[in-house]
């Protein structure tokens, strides 16, 4: 058997590899960047070959080491699929077996810590993450968590396995190295003696400040993790150039990231539908006024800047833009103000509504369209032509990814309503 785990003192993170003896296959669960030359290191001096890397869940505070490992080794990456990321091969469900050589992995879906939270039994002990630590458990103020989904996970699935099960956690401050079910069943402060309603107050009243790297490490672990910069192997850095995907979160995420209140939001919509509504602290950079390179003077290119608009449209052209300017942590809210009003998350509200620019468009266009076809019959042939172009116009800007229209509309009087 062969089962090492590994500390990283800095975010104090146990990052755990298993292989097969007989094969030589392994397995790396919950990497950190910064160790990825000591983790490389191992895999090599034991002649290992790594088939997968694993996460527990989206860490929030370190960066994740899956991507460079995938250049290095060709392992393929694995995440669960309710953590909504992009940058993994495998998007894991509950009960699915991840098999190396002879061994193999079950997945058990335990949220509450994040809603993508899992934990992986092998043999005879059981890698928890942040789900259910030495004493402990994971804070679930944070991306989707929820006290009352954890309290199912641990007691429904986690506590359901037998005693001798061995816990090894994703984190410990104090030293700890490994527990046993029966123990966290008998001692862990959190669980032990306590029903569920006094679980569910004890972790919505722990009021424990965010993570210090929440916001470069959550963007950066939902795109796969940082990845080998190419000049240098030994070298890292965050997978965030204009190259690689354009990341993303989703309202949720967003809203949980607000909390620490060190975020530059810039919304792209008019200033007509910016006084409509808003995300509180939103700063308004109309798209058809953007200034990439003066915002890179005024905001420097590391800064992390979540773009947003009406639906995700005009903020990941925003985003493209920013990027390709130098600008090397930029973030598009997926489904925008929609996706955050649909959550009934927090919103700013203007004493005037504007209809969103998306819509605009619409209106405008099958309204010149219908007229040009009732003034071609009516009138002259000739208005077909006002029709054509119209098709004309949507087809480019499907094709381009702009629409000239739009930017027409923006400029028009309620659209420039001050906030």
């Amino acid at each position: 058997m062969f089962f090492k785990q590994l500390f990283d003192p800095t975010s104090s993170t146990y990052t755990y590899l298993i292989a097969d003896d007989e094969t030589h296959e392994a397995v790396l669960i919950d990497p950190v960047i910064e160790q990825l030359e000591r983790d490389l290191k191992l895999v090599r001096e034991h002649g290992l070959t790594l088939k997968y890397v694993l996460e527990t869940h989206v860490h929030a505070d370190h960066i994740t080491a899956s991507l460079a490992l995938k250049q290095a080794t060709g392992a393929q990456t694995a995440v669960s699929n309710d953590c909504n990321a992009q940058g993994y091969d495998r998007m894991l469900e509950d009960g699915n077996v991840i098999l190396f050589g002879r061994e193999e992995i079950l997945v058990i879906a335990t949220p509450g810590h994040t809603s993508g939270s899992v934990s992986y039994l092998w043999r005879d002990r059981v890698l928890t993450g942040d789900t259910l630590l030495i004493g402990g458990c994971g804070r679930t103020d944070f991306q989707n968590g929820s006290a009352e989904a954890l309290w199912s996970s641990i007691t429904e699935k986690l506590f359901r396995l037998d005693d001798q099960v061995l816990v090894y956690p994703g984190h410990d401050y104090k030293g700890r190295r490994v527990s046993s079910i029966g123990e966290e069943k008998q001692f862990n402060a959190r669980l032990a003696g306590k029903s569920r309603d006094e679980f569910i107050t004890i972790m919505n009243n722990l009021n424990l400040p965010m993570p210090s790297r929440i916001h470069e490490a959550v963007p950066a672990n939902l795109a796969g993790g940082a990845g080998l910069a190419k000049s240098d192997g030994a070298r890292m850095q965050v997978a965030s150039d204009a190259a690689a995907p354009l990341r993303s979160v989703s309202a949720q995420q967003l809203a949980a990231l607000t909390a620490s209140g060190k975020l530059h939001i810039l919304d792209v919509r008019t200033p007509g539908e910016f006084a409509s509504l808003r995300i509180a602290g939103a700063l308004n950079v109309p798209f058809e006024r953007l200034d990439p390179a003066a915002l890179l003077a005024q905001f420097g290119s590391d800064t992390q800047l979540y773009c947003v608009c009406q639906t995700g449209t005009r903020s990941q052209l925003a985003a493209d833009r920013l990027r390709a300017v130098g600008f090397t942590n930029v973030v598009h809210v997926d489904g925008g103000t929609n996706a955050w009003t649909s959550a009934d998350l927090p919103i700013v509200r203007g004493e005037r509504s504007v209809i969103s620019l998306e819509r605009q468009v619409r209106i405008a266009a099958g309204l010149l369209s219908m007229l040009g076809i009732i003034a071609g019959a009516l009138i002259h042939p000739a208005g077909y032509g006002v029709s054509a172009l119209i098709g004309a116009g949507l087809v480019y800007a499907g094709v381009t990814n702009s629409c000239g229209m739009s930017m027409v509309l923006a400029r028009l009087p309620w659209n420039q309503a001050s906030a």
